[in-house]
C-alpha cells in the first residue's frame, strides 16, 4: 500500500492517521507510519488530540507525570445502555492500567511481586514443558492454526498456573477473554460492543467467584495473594476482580497476539527464519525485542494531560488526550537504523512495545521469557514451521494480532 502525500496540513495528517485505523485488519500499516514520520510526526486532530509517532516523545508521554489515564480509552462507550456500560466502567476506574497513583500504586504493589524477573524466571521450566508438549501434538499435522492450536493455549495456560484457574475453566476464559478487549479499541464497531461489554461482566463476575473460593481455601497463586490483600485491607474487592481479569487478559489476549506476530514475521521473512537456526543463544533477547518491536500487540497508547504540559513543542490543557503510535515508533527512522528491516540481531535498545512509565506492562519479562523460551525450543527440537495457507488478522490495528495464522510443524 501507497500514501500519495499531496498534502502536510494537519487535515491530510488526520486523514493518514484514521485512514489505517479504519482499513481492512489485513492492510498492514508500515506505509501510514512513513507518511507520518516524513510528513506530520507530531499533528493535532480537529478533536483536539495530539498525535506522536517519533520515537522520543512517545516514549516521553509514557513516562511523563503531568499526564496520565483518563476517559480516553472508553469514551466510545457512552452508547452502551446503562446496564452495560455501568458495570464496565465501575471495573474499568478500579483497574491499574487505567489508574493514576497513588490508587495505580496501591493496586499495582500486590501484583509486582509476581512479575519480577526473578519470580518469572521460577516458572520457567513449567513454561518449557508446555511449549514441548503442544509442539510434540502438533508437529506432522497437515496443517495447525499457531493462534488456536498453539499460542492460545500456550498463553492461557501460563497465566492460567499462574493465577490458580483451573484447567476446565481455561478454555471459556480463552474465548471471553479476546473478545472483553474489544470494549478498550476505540475502534470497534458500535454493533459489537454490547456483546464486548457481556464478556468483560461474565469475567468479572467469573473471578468474582474464584477470588471468593481463594479466600476460603487460599493456595499458592496470584489470585490467592490479591485474597490476602483483600483480607488485610490493602485492596477492595472490586481491585481484586479486576486486576485477576486483567492478568488473564494479558496471557488470553496480549501474550497470544506477541507470540502470533512473532511468527507471522518470522513466516514473512524466511532470511530471519533460517537465520534463528544460528543465532547464539546469547543474542536470543534481542532477537525477542526485534520481533516485539516488528509487530506489537498494542498498536496505540493514548494519555490524558492531567495538569497543563508542553510534549513535542505543544502546550496542553488538562484533560487534552495525547495518542502515542507505538507501532510507529518502533519504526522510527530517527532511532533505528532501516527500521522497516527485520533484524533478530538489531541491538539499537529496548522497543516500545510494552508500553513505559508506572504502566509499563506488568507482564514484559513473562512476555519476552515465553517467547524466548517458544524460539530456542523450535530450534532445539530441530522443529521447522513453514506457511500452510493465508494468515487473518483480527479485527483493527489498534489491538494487533491473528484471528488465524495457518503453518506446518515438521522435524
Amino acid at each position: 500500500m501507497s500514501i500519495r502525500p499531496d498534502a502536510t496540513t494537519g487535515n491530510a495528517a488526520e486523514e493518514v492517521f484514521l485512514g489505517f485505523l479504519d482499513s481492512p485488519a489485513d492492510d498492514e500499516p508500515v506505509a501510514h507510519y512513513r507518511w507520518l514520520h516524513e510528513h506530520a510526526p507530531v499533528f493535532t486532530t480537529s478533536a483536539g488530540m495530539v498525535v506522536l509517532s517519533r520515537y522520543d516523545d512517545v516514549d516521553l508521554i509514557l513516562r511523563h507525570r503531568a499526564l496520565g489515564r483518563g476517559d480516553e480509552s472508553v469514551q466510545h462507550l457512552t452508547d452502551l445502555p446503562p446496564q452495560l456500560v455501568e458495570p464496565v466502567m465501575a471495573l474499568w476506574k478500579r483497574t491499574m492500567v487505567f489508574a493514576n497513583p497513588p490508587l495505580h500504586t496501591r493496586m499495582r504493589r500486590p501484583v509486582a511481586a509476581a512479575f519480577t524477573p526473578r519470580h518469572v524466571a521460577e516458572l520457567r521450566a513449567r513454561i518449557v514443558g508446555r511449549i514441548e508438549r503442544l509442539l510434540d501434538e502438533l508437529t506432522g499435522a497437515s496443517e495447525v492454526d499457531w493462534v488456536r492450536g498453539f499460542a492460545s493455549p500456550l498463553g492461557t495456560g501460563v497465566v492460567g498456573d499462574m493465577l490458580g484457574v483451573p484447567e476446565t475453566d481455561r478454555p471459556e476464559l480463552a474465548r471471553l477473554s479476546p473478545e472483553s478487549m474489544k470494549v478498550f479499541d476505540p475502534m470497534t464497531a458500535t454493533t459489537d460492543l454490547p456483546a464486548a461489554a457481556e464478556a468483560v461482566i461474565d469475567m468479572a463476575d467469573y473471578f468474582g467467584d474464584l477470588v471468593d473460593d481463594r479466600r476460603r481455601d487460599p493456595g499458592q497463586d496470584v489470585v490467592s495473594r490479591l485474597a490476602g490483600a483483600l483480607d488485610a485491607g490493602s485492596l477492595e474487592r472490586i481491585e481484586v476482580v479486576a486486576a485477576s481479569a486483567n492478568l488473564l487478559n494479558a496471557g488470553s489476549d496480549t501474550l497470544v497476539n506477541l507470540l502470533s506476530n512473532a511468527m507471522y514475521a518470522l513466516l514473512t521473512n524466511p532470511d530471519q527464519l533460517d537465520a534463528l537456526t544460528d543465532l547464539p543463544p546469547s543474542l536470543l533477547p534481542l532477537a525477542v525485542e526485534e520481533l516485539a518491536r516488528w509487530d506489537p500487540p498494542l498498536n496505540l497508547n493514548p494519555r490524558t494531560a492531567l495538569e497543563p504540559c508542553t510534549v513535542a513543542g505543544i502546550d496542553l490543557l488538562p484533560g487534552q488526550i495525547v495518542i502515542g503510535v507505538q507501532g510507529a515508533a518502533n519504526r522510527d527512522p530517527g532511532h533505528y537504523t532501516d527500521p522497516d528491516r527485520l533484524d533478530l540481531t538489531r541491538d539499537e535498545g529496548p522497543s516500545l512495545s510494552f508500553g513505559g512509565g508506572v504502566h509499563y506492562c506488568l507482564g514484559a519479562h513473562l512476555g519476552r521469557l515465553v517467547l524466548g523460551e517458544v524460539l530456542r525450543v523450535l530450534v532445539a527440537t530441530g522443529t521447522t514451521v513453514a506457511p500452510a495457507g493465508t494468515a487473518r488478522r483480527r479485527p483493527g490495528h489498534n489491538l494487533r494480532g491473528f484471528q488465524y495464522l495457518p503453518v506446518t510443524l515438521a522435524r
